[in-house]
């Protein structure tokens, strides 16, 4: 009996040690159906990384919104872009597209691109292969029908993500993005704060992150300081797919460490 109980717990321990090496604790634990079924893509082990920023020797930055929720902040940003003649990258979640169709049909007139936030607007690094490959379908189908666009580009809620992410949305035909300037504009920090923010860190193929969704209340403040600001320091604003064309993709995260 006393073998008996060593063996189980051999074995038990095993068990664990093997959930922490291959998926870390939590996908091996927490979520023992972190591999997908469907799709044969690999466990998170940090080789599989998105998109910060574009390598380019032009003075390019893309513009990229993202919108989950709400209908109150999206119509001042639109305004201001077609005020200033500025073309932007709109990261739109499947099920605000359903909801918000005729502010998701008029980012598309306005001449903005179509890309994809997901549909439940969840940390996907939590979810099986095949939970993370159906949150990107049901986007897609839903931006499709709404917009009439097949977006190309994927930023996951919440900018989160794991080797698993970047490879379902891979295979699904999207490059993950993520953005290497992050105007923290959902902390509501200050019209001022965020136009420094963005014009002292600035650099060549940076892939800037704002909302349009209604819990960003002061971007409609910064917005046209922070076009105007980059306008003034030579660069020109263009969308992610016009940025990606003109250089090469990097996947270096840049965000907390100095840049030349």
């Amino acid at each position: 009996m006393y073998v008996l109980r060593v063996r189980w717990a051999l074995a038990a321990l095993a068990v664990l040690l093997g959930g922490a090496f291959f998926g870390g604790w939590a996908a091996g634990v927490l979520w023992p159906q972190a591999v997908p079924v469907s799709l044969d893509l690999p466990v998170s082990r940090g080789l599989d990384m998105p998109v910060f920023y574009v390598r380019t020797d032009e003075p390019l930055v893309a513009l990229t919104f993202d919108i989950s929720w709400g209908r109150q902040t999206a119509g001042p940003v639109l305004d201001i872009l077609k005020e200033k003649g500025v073309r932007a990258t709109f990261f739109l979640t499947g099920f605000w597209a359903k909801k918000q169709r005729d502010i998701a049909q008029r980012i598309v007139a306005d001449g903005h691109e179509i890309a994809s936030h997901g549909d439940d607007h969840v940390n996907l690094s939590r979810y099986s292969g095949d939970a993370i490959a159906d949150n990107i379908l049901t986007a897609h189908r839903d931006l499709l029908e709404a917009t009439g666009q097949e977006a190309r580009f994927f930023r996951p809620p919440n900018g989160d993500y794991d080797d698993l992410v970047v490879a379902t949305a891979r295979q699904l035909g999207y490059e993950t993005i993520i953005w290497s300037l992050d105007t923290l504009d959902w902390k509501n920090p200050g019209a001022d704060y965020m136009v420094r923010r963005v014009l002292d860190n600035v650099h060549p193929g940076d892939i800037i992150l704002m909302h349009a969704s209604d819990s960003s209340k002061q971007i409609h403040l910064a917005l046209p300081r922070i076009i105007d600001g980059l306008l003034a320091q030579g660069y020109r604003l263009v969308t992610l797919g016009e940025l990606m064309r003109a250089g090469t993709p990097a996947r270096d995260d840049p965000r907390g460490r100095p840049r030349r």
